[in-house]
């Protein structure tokens, strides 16, 4: 299958990232494009979000803002728990990066996470959480990396 691909947008950066080990580990994909107008990342998270991992995708979204990215879209599709103690902290870290940078978008969230984002009171990131989960490839303009034209 190819994707759609634009000449103006090109991936930058693509890392695997991996927060904790285990049945229940947490770990990311992250992807820089840059467009024509603004650099944006696709954070892609997967697995059980706890104490630790929370710290590491904290840290993952603060270092984002020193690669001058202006919109993170955050794939929730293969994001099966959050630790609901840690969903202040991570809600926070979107606000920060929010108020710093530009956009933050999410997608492919399942209810359950809506809701548990929604009951800890970190609902204002949440605004575009009902898109389907490859729903960025279109903000970004692009198809995932294993689905492009060669």
């Amino acid at each position: 299958m190819t994707g759609r691909t634009d000449a103006s947008v090109r991936t930058t950066l693509a890392m695997n990232l991996e927060f904790t080990r285990g049945r229940h580990g947490a770990a990311a994909r992250l992807e820089l494009f840059d467009g024509p107008d603004a650099r944006t990342a696709v954070f892609a998270l997967r697995g059980w979000i706890d104490a630790a991992a929370a710290r590491r995708v904290e840290q993952t979204i603060d270092d984002l803002l020193g690669r001058d990215v202006r919109r993170l879209i955050v794939d929730g599709s293969r994001l099966q728990h959050v630790d609901y103690r840690q969903v202040p902290r991570i809600g926070a870290a979107f606000a920060r990066f929010e108020a710093r940078a530009g956009a933050v978008t999410f997608c492919g969230l399942s209810r359950y996470l809506l809701d548990l984002f929604r009951l800890s009171g970190c609902d204002g990131p949440l605004r575009d959480a009902g898109a389907g989960p490859r729903a960025w490839e279109v903000a970004v303009g692009a198809a995932p990396a294993g689905e492009r034209a060669s």
